[in-house]
């Protein structure tokens, strides 16, 4: 078994571009490369072992639950196959198109789309699973992709760029014999890899297949099998991909998932069956174990012959750990970073199955030309015959080709802890961050991050040993932590508690404990402010610490200690449960309440407002190109799990079926039998009605309805519900707004010195049972009056049908009981257009009819809609009555009076005053209609015998309007007829007597 020693080729990461060699001149090399012998480009290693060993094992993938073996000739075929479809796509051979994104899992297809890009002498763009539609563009912008591979998880909506789901790419039934004359000129640079960005935006860099030679010694077996426990963003997958192929391995994916735990079974799966070789996280190691051991306690893998842990600061326990369930394992520790591996600067130690494991892990630098140094906090470089400690710091030589890497070239000259920079004498230098104590020219220890170093009482101390040492002496109650130092120089402690805690496990317990340990070891007292339990510490994709979530909940914790009440998404790889899982990620975010991320909260009840559930709809329509309205968001109950399927059925073009209760049987359960002509006289249609009950006389429309009802009835007596504390007080509110509302002299006049005497204030509650109203009142108003017309609802735009409920839905039930108490008496409804399913892209008008409910959204609709069911049965029995349906109700025709509180006019309102409008909003056309047209046409209704047996109405102007992009600086969205100006002249107008300033034509 091969050593590091072993590893000396001088091959260098990075070279600058040459010109291709033609294909004919191209050398062939041995089907069998020696795993110390020529390094081989990835492609070249599939031609020789698919054309000498056809049989030979490439890849074992777990995706489906199950083993399935892909052969190497196998592979040739799949990898072959989708490079002819490749080269058939429209501009594949564009200039400037030579990065081709994939957007995979470890997944067999990562491994077939990867081939064939680099047969075809291109580069692929690994994209992170997790990134936003924001870090997708930016990141297609910067290398010109043009297309992004996919086949199991789609991404979501990339401008500019087509999805490919190269999984549906035909298999050719005839596939040459491999060979390098079958591909364009090999390119040394096979991919742009990018940082995790777990620390900070996400960095890109080119990635030469030569970077990872060292990483061959590091497997050191011919025929190994090599498991890739790492999406494809991450240059950790790369690498032992590349190494297994130069050693004719294979390599063993285990079933992806989202969720950490579910993976570390997935992972213990593959071990169980045999796997030679893993490069794993610490973290990710501590989890497999304690998953594994969770269901077999004296768990043992006997199997594997070499682990290697990296990418983390590894405590000394997980490797304790690790050696006593792989007792016959080597035991590596790589060390190096995406950015020191653009110098080829990988260091290893390596332990024997038969040696101890030290107190320390000493690491070795493997490539020669390349050295250490030691800066100090301030980027100076650190005498090393003064002092071993400092920050780690690897360098080449100035005339090394890698200074012409861009990442080199864009470096900041005054940054001097840049990753990126130069030495004073020119040479190339990465800084790691990395505190380290030096034990020889190219060996070292590793003590912490630099950034996890802080001061107490005058002495540094490393947050990471602190976290080793709880986990070693705390381990029959704590099963991992973390500590953080928060902005305001906090020290907070977040620990996982074992299955089964052999202590109490308060939180003062907790700290107390801790606090005793560390003067036990002789640890600096350190102050630790506050500490709370989670499930687990979270993750990133790779298997490392997801340091800015971590740093998130702990500058949170306050609100992260109330509000962990939600149950958790379930673990799934199926796309309702990714994209859940995402949408629960992105309102944990925009709350700023890192607990809520992962659970299925309920949205209304966590915490959104207007405000930031729009911008939860904004993220969403960006992610996944669907468009759901805020509204909707919040007025449904919905949580992310109910979200993501809104999600997937908009994205399939199925109809929305938003969750909400079942209306159906709430209106059949709501229905009254009593409620029937049955047993009464038969209808006089009442031409002159001798009272009129009216509700809702105190709202927008109540008011002008009022004023008309009176008019078109001059004998009638206008019988009011209201919400006041007396009958007298009920009229004053209704001529208190009226006043407001209506500017007309002859119509005020008409009101004071005609209506007035004819009113009668009714004080009640429309979501009481007989809207409150004792038997005797209710008798009385039954047979004085002879027509209902009932306007009133609690209009409200965010509440969802139970909080809507009583005044909308009881209170229609109510009227019904009323129009069929004493004798039969027509009842008008006011419902609204917003009762009747919107069909997306519908051209024709809609139906005057009862529509079903599969598209009814919002409680306030859902509410007119079971209404509506209500009245539906009741005029099966006999009840005469309508359903009358406006759109939109704008302001007067004539004087512009408006329900200034209305949302849309307080947006109009908002977008003049400032003097902007949202340049890219979705066009929206809406059908207004003046105030004063809506009440005539009521009474009208009302008034008119022919309209009982047509039912349903909706009032409508023909002519709706839209977006026009012509109103001063501010670009109004909307105009309608509200405005006295003739319907020719389209310019808006808008109008609030409030506001003088608002009116702009």
């Amino acid at each position: 078994m091969a050593n590091d020693q072993d590893v000396s080729e001088d091959i260098e990461p990075l070279v600058p571009q040459q010109a291709q060699t033609p294909v004919s001149q191209q050398p062939t090399f041995p089907s069998q490369p020696d795993p110390f012998g020529p390094w081989l480009h990835p492609v070249e290693c599939l031609i020789n072992i698919a054309r000498d060993e056809p049989d030979a094992l490439c890849i074992n993938t777990y995706e489906s639950g199950e083993s399935v073996r892909y052969s190497y000739r196998d592979v040739w075929k799949h990898a072959y196959s989708i490079a002819q479809a490749l080269k058939a796509l429209p501009g594949w051979n564009d200039d400037g198109h030579d990065a081709i994104g994939t957007f995979c899992e470890g997944e067999a297809h990562w491994v077939f789309f990867s081939l064939a890009v680099w047969m075809l002498g291109k580069k692929t763009l690994n994209f992170g699973l997790n990134w936003p539609s924001a870090v997708r563009k930016a990141i297609c912008a910067r290398h010109s992709v043009k297309y992004i591979l996919h086949h199991y998880t789609k991404p979501g909506r990339t401008e500019g760029v087509t999805l490919v789901d190269g999984g549906t790419f035909p298999m050719l039934s005839e596939v040459p014999a491999p060979s390098l004359e079958l591909c364009e000129p090999l390119d040394d640079i096979v991919a742009i890899q990018c940082t995790s960005g777990t620390t900070g935006i996400p960095k890109s860099f080119k990635f030469a297949h030569t970077g990872m030679i060292t990483g061959r010694a590091s497997i050191g077996m011919l025929k190994s099998s090599v498991g890739l426990m790492q999406p494809p963003s991450f240059v950790a997958t790369l690498g032992p991909f590349f190494s297994s192929l130069n050693l004719g391995g294979s390599v063993w994916i285990p079933k992806p998932t989202f969720h950490a735990v579910e993976k570390a079974k997935n992972v213990a799966q593959i071990l169980n069956d045999g796997v030679a070789y893993l490069y794993l996280t610490p973290s990710f190691m501590k989890l497999i174990i304690s998953s594994a051991a969770s269901f077999n306690p004296n768990v043992k893998w006997m199997e594997t012959k070499r682990i290697v842990l990296g990418s983390e600061h590894i405590p000394m326990s997980v490797m304790h750990m690790t050696r006593e369930r792989f007792p016959n394992a080597d035991i590596q520790s790589g060390y190096g970073s995406s950015e020191s591996a653009v110098i080829g600067a990988v260091s290893y130690v390596h332990i024997s199955a038969d040696s101890p494991i030290p107190e320390k892990l000493v690491y070795k630098l493997a490539k020669p030309g390349v050295r250490c140094l030691l800066f100090d906090e301030e980027g100076n470089i650190v005498d090393q015959n003064v002092s071993k400690s400092g920050i780690l710091v690897f360098a080449v030589d100035p005339d090394h080709p890698v200074r012409n890497h861009p990442d080199f070239v864009n470096a900041n000259p005054n940054d001097r802890l840049a990753s990126f920079g130069f030495l004073s004498d020119g040479s190339p230098r990465v800084c790691t961050m990395d505190w380290v104590e030096m034990v020889s020219e190219n060996e070292f220890t590793v003590v912490g991050r630099f950034d996890q170093k802080i001061k107490v009482n005058g002495v540094y101390v490393d947050l990471n040993h602190l976290e080793a040492l709880v986990v070693q002496h705390l381990s029959h109650t704590i099963a991992d932590c973390a500590f953080v130092q928060t902005s305001e120089k906090k020290i907070v402690m977040l620990y996982v508690l074992q299955a089964r805690p052999t202590t109490r496990t308060e939180p003062s317990d907790i700290i107390r404990m801790t606090q005793d340990l560390l003067a036990l070891v002789n640890v600096s007292k350190v102050p630790i402010h506050n500490c709370f339990q989670l499930d687990e510490i979270p993750m990133i994709e790779n298997g490392k610490r997801d340091l800015k979530k971590i740093k998130w909940i702990a500058e949170n914790n306050d609100l992260h200690q109330g509000s962990v009440v939600y149950p958790r998404l379930a673990p799934s790889e199926a796309p309702l449960f990714c994209i859940a899982a995402a949408i629960s990620s992105l309102g944990s975010q925009l709350l700023g309440i890192p607990s809520l991320d992962g659970r299925n909260y309920s949205i209304s009840g966590a915490g959104f407002d207007s405000l930031s559930v729009g911008r939860l709809a904004l993220a969403i329509k960006e992610e996944y190109d669907v468009e759901i309205s805020p509204m909707m968001l919040l007025s449904n109950g919905l949580t992310p799990l109910d979200v993501a399927q809104l999600v997937i059925d908009l994205q399939g073009n199925h109809p929305l079926m938003p969750p909400t209760v079942d209306l159906d049987q709430e209106a059949a359960r709501l229905d009254d039998a009593s409620v029937t002509a049955e047993g009464l006289p038969p209808l006089v249609f009442p031409e002159s009605p001798r009272g009129i009950v009216l509700t809702g006389a105190t709202g927008f429309l109540g008011s002008f309805l009022l004023y008309e009802l009176a008019a078109k009835f001059p004998a009638a007596r206008i019988y009011c519900l209201v919400r006041a504390a007396s009958d007298q007080a009920a009229i004053d509110r209704i001529f208190e707004t009226a006043r407001k509302l209506i500017l007309n002299p002859q119509q005020t006049h008409y009101l004071v010195n005609n209506v007035r005497p004819r009113l009668v204030g009714v004080c009640g509650d429309l979501s009481l049972d007989q809207w409150g109203l004792t038997n005797k009142r209710w008798k009385k108003i039954s047979k004085e009056t002879d027509m209902v017309v009932h306007c009133g609802a609690e209009v409200h735009w965010l509440d969802d049908y139970e909080a809507l409920k009583g005044p909308n839905v009881l209170g229609t039930a109510t009227a019904l009981r009323l129009a069929t108490t004493h004798h039969l008496k027509p009842l008008h409804f006011i419902s609204a257009v917003g009762a009747i399913p919107m069909a997306r892209g519908a051209r024709t008008p809609l139906e005057e009819r009862v529509y079903s409910n599969w598209n009814v959204s919002g409680g306030y609709a859902q509410t007119k809609w079971v209404s509506e069911q209500l009245i539906n049965k009741a005029r099966s029995r006999g009840v005469p009555a309508t359903i009358i349906r406006p759109s939109l109700i704008a302001s007067d025709s004539v004087y512009g009076v408006c329900h200034s509180d209305d949302y849309i006019w307080q947006y109009i309102k908002g977008c003049i005053r400032i003097g902007i409008a949202p340049s890219n909003a979705t066009p929206v056309t809406i059908t207004m209609n003046p105030v004063d047209h809506v009440a005539k046409v009521v009474a009208a209704i009302a008034a008119s015998e022919a309209a009982l047996p047509k039912f349903v109405f909706h009032i409508s102007d023909p002519e709706p309007s839209s977006p026009r992009p012509n109103c001063s600086r501010s670009s109004m969205p909307m105009a309608g007829p509200s405005c006295s100006r003739p319907a020719s002249d389209s310019r808006p107008c808008f109008t609030d007597r409030r506001c003088p300033t608002a009116r702009r034509c």
